[in-house]
């Protein structure tokens, strides 16, 4: 009889025990499970253009918005003009597909430290895909060729990582320019619907990692753009 009030004192000892730790318990910081684990998807594309007004209409809406908060020399666009020539083709006249554009609007930011170009083409039945297709064929094979009209030769150069990851809609590669200067510029070409939007850009003298890093500052925005499109 004499132990029953000790073993009493250690069980209340262990309840009060036991209502603390909640409280310490809710200061630690604690993982929890994201509400869901899939990640989201986009949107399907519009419906293809019907006619050829609609299709310049689209593409016009596809073209970017650079202002200083994107970098100090992309105030201002340098030049616009819808007789751009054609999506990029690197040791071959053009693209196949590219033969059968229906509208195509260029935009061109020159700085002193950075130069990048934006050209949207839409196609009244050629799907984008296909253009992005056709491009990774020809790098497959192309690795060096000489530049029409320009004087220089190209070099093709894969970074590693790319400055973009590569997908069915996305390709991403860079060249290494070399004519009275070595120079070097990164493209993306983008696929949507109907609709393609190329990118080229080259930053600080040429330097490579400088032009992938600028392709990926602006490919978020390149792919934005071309939702407005398609």
């Amino acid at each position: 009889m004499r132990r029953t009030p000790l073993v009493l004192l250690s069980l209340l000892a262990l309840a009060g025990s036991a209502a603390c730790a909640p409280s310490r318990a809710a200061d630690a910081p604690r993982w929890s499970a994201p509400a869901s684990s899939a990640s989201p998807t986009a949107s399907p594309p519009r419906p293809a253009p019907t006619s050829t007004a609609e299709v310049r209409s689209r593409v016009t809406a596809a073209m970017l918005t650079l202002g200083t908060e994107f970098h100090p020399e992309t105030a201002e666009h340098t030049e616009e003009n819808s007789d751009a020539w054609k999506l990029i083709s690197l040791c071959r006249d053009a693209l196949p597909t590219d033969r059968r554009r229906t509208a195509h609007r260029e935009r061109i930011w020159d700085g002193e430290t950075v130069w990048i170009r934006q050209y949207v083409v839409g196609y009244l039945k050629a799907p984008g895909r296909k253009l992005a297709d056709e491009l990774r064929t020809v790098l497959k094979t192309c690795e060096k060729y000489e530049v029409p009209d320009d004087g220089r030769t190209s070099m093709i150069v894969r970074p590693s990582p790319p400055p973009v990851p590569n997908g069915p809609d996305v390709v991403t590669f860079c060249e290494k320019l070399i004519g009275q200067a070595t120079r070097h510029q990164c493209t993306l070409l983008l696929a949507r619907g109907n609709f393609v939007v190329q990118v080229d850009v080259s930053a600080a003298d040429g330097d490579l990692a400088a032009g992938a890093a600028l392709l990926a500052k602006v490919a978020p925005l390149a792919t934005a753009a071309l939702e407005k499109a398609a």
